[in-house]
């Protein structure tokens, strides 16, 4: 249960001191940051905002990987690994505000003067790392029903809500619809929408909004995933 939900937010906390560094750059709500197509020679830090990444397919977009939030970085592989991408990009999930440090600056100033920003982006990337292995180890092992189930579980751990502690009904402002869910998760809505109404039938849960989570037995929808 030491997983969070695929939302990341101030893992480099430490890059906020340098901005002065860096080119400030605004992007509205929907709009792509890194395309595709889009060779990247540096790294962007967020401000202020969402960052969302889609994984695509021949099929068009299918799964989004993880959500950045103000404190964290992005671009690190389109950086360090150069070339066309043809199977992720960025866009803003909100109105944003970034910081773009190039490559030179990275190797350079910051690398000498600045090395615990560097230790800060490791640290960033092993927390997406982890974050791969615990979702394809959910959707080798577990059926889409108990997915949902752990989303739900991961969404409320990261709304600051100590698991062990928790009471037995919990409400929350989860931020997320049922199809952001379903987006994280790399299925079709009706697959959340269909678990949540199983999880209504059982008792577990009263209300799924972006506005509102309402669990009306915490200790029932543990159970659920800790039976895996």
């Amino acid at each position: 249960m030491q997983f969070q939900l695929p939302f990341f937010e101030n893992l480099c906390p430490s890059w906020g001191a340098i901005t002065a560094l860096g080119v400030r750059h605004t992007f509205p709500k929907g709009s792509k940051i890194i395309g595709l197509e889009d060779a990247v020679d540096g790294i962007y830090y967020i401000e202020e905002g969402i960052v969302e990444t889609p994984l695509y397919t021949s099929h068009g977009p299918e799964k989004v990987l993880f959500y950045l939030g103000p404190g964290c970085v992005f671009g690190e592989v389109s950086c360090f690994v150069p070339g066309e991408s043809d199977e992720a990009s960025v866009g803003a999930r909100t109105d944003c505000v970034v910081f773009f440090f190039g490559r030179n600056l990275l190797e350079g100033v910051i690398a000498h003067q600045q090395p615990h920003l560097l230790l800060e982006l490791i640290r960033a990337s092993a927390y997406k790392i982890r974050m791969y292995g615990v979702l394809l180890q959910d959707s080798l092992e577990s059926d889409n029903f108990l997915r949902v189930c752990k989303m739900l579980v991961y969404l409320i751990r990261f709304k600051g809500v100590d698991l062990a502690k928790a009471p037995p009904q919990v409400s929350i402002q989860p931020g997320l619809t049922q199809t952001d869910i379903a987006r994280l998760m790399g299925v079709h809505r009706v697959t959340v929408t269909k678990a949540i109404s199983r999880l209504k039938k059982l008792g577990i849960l009263t209300h799924f909004s972006k506005k509102t989570l309402e669990i009306a037995d915490f200790p029932a929808l543990k159970r659920l995933i800790e039976t895996v």
